[in-house]
């Protein structure tokens, strides 16, 4: 088995070798001339819409009864249409928007866009393509290389417009995923200013009730300050009204002020003054 697969192998990397030997064969001055000839004398008409859902081999099949065709090209709608149309229950086939075609005699292909333009296809009337109408034009000194550039030009532009998009795309992602962050950080921030501000307002709220309670007390002390301070007031007046009250004077001082005044010469008679007034006989 091994043996057969080794074998089959190298036919077929020979048979690849030599069909690009035979690519890589140079053209004589002949072929090369009759090439060209060749080249010059097609003619290409421009199918500016296509009947819905026909293929290129249909296309080649129903103009081909008026001459000798050489290469179809029909340009297929955007997948995205198609991919919606058959996500809603559309026709599943493929579509196509517009066409080249080469016929090998440009005068042939002059007068097919010029007889068929705007005409029926016709045929048969069971011919699902019956009632649909040619649009034709025919391409004066337009080869097929100048299409082969053109969708070359045109595939190259449309990589560089999706290239353009995806750069754009992965620059407003960056400046979206910027601004989520900037976005992030500031809430961040306005939490932090709020979870202050309600640290501040708590602390202002203990420090008010902290000072209401100082202040409670403060009036307590002064009020037991003013207390303390009537009552010696009171003490004060009654120490003053007791202060008042005069003492009577001693019999002593009254009989020495007595015996001033009356000034007995007797020493007896004075003795016997002050025990009467003692004994008040």
């Amino acid at each position: 088995m091994s043996e057969f697969s080794e074998d089959k192998e190298k036919n077929i990397i020979e048979i690849t070798t030599n069909k690009e030997q035979e690519a890589v064969k140079p053209l004589t001055p002949a072929k090369l001339e009759k090439f060209k000839k060749a080249q010059d004398n097609t003619g290409i008409i421009y199918l500016s819409s296509i009947p819905p859902f026909m293929k290129p081999s249909k296309v080649k099949h129903l103009l081909g009864q008026f001459g000798n065709i050489g290469r179809v090209y029909l340009a297929p709608e955007d997948p995205k249409t198609r991919i919606r149309r058959k996500k809603y229950g559309g026709n599943k086939k493929k579509k196509y928007t517009e066409g080249w075609i080469e016929f090998l005699d440009k005068r042939i292909a002059k007068t097919v866009a010029n007889t068929l333009n705007a005409r029926p296809i016709g045929g048969n009337k069971r011919n699902y393509y019956h009632d649909d109408l040619w649009n034709i034009k025919y391409l004066p000194k337009f080869k097929w290389t100048n299409l082969t550039d053109q969708i070359v030009h045109e595939k190259a532009t449309r990589i560089q417009r999706l290239q353009a998009e995806i750069s754009q795309a992965r620059r407003e992602n960056k400046e979206y995923l910027k601004k989520v962050e900037k976005a992030k950080m500031i809430k961040s921030m306005e939490e932090k200013k709020e979870k202050k501000r309600k640290v501040a307002e708590v602390e202002e709220s203990n420090l008010e009730t902290f000072t209401e309670a100082d202040t409670r007390e403060k009036k307590k002390k002064k009020v037991k300050e003013f207390q303390s301070d009537n009552k010696s007031f009171e003490d004060d007046d009654n120490s003053q009204k007791y202060s008042k009250f005069k003492q009577r004077k001693l019999v002593i001082s009254e009989v020495i002020e007595g015996r001033k005044n009356d000034e007995p010469t007797n020493t007896s008679e004075g003795v016997k003054k002050i025990l009467s007034k003692i004994f008040m006989k």
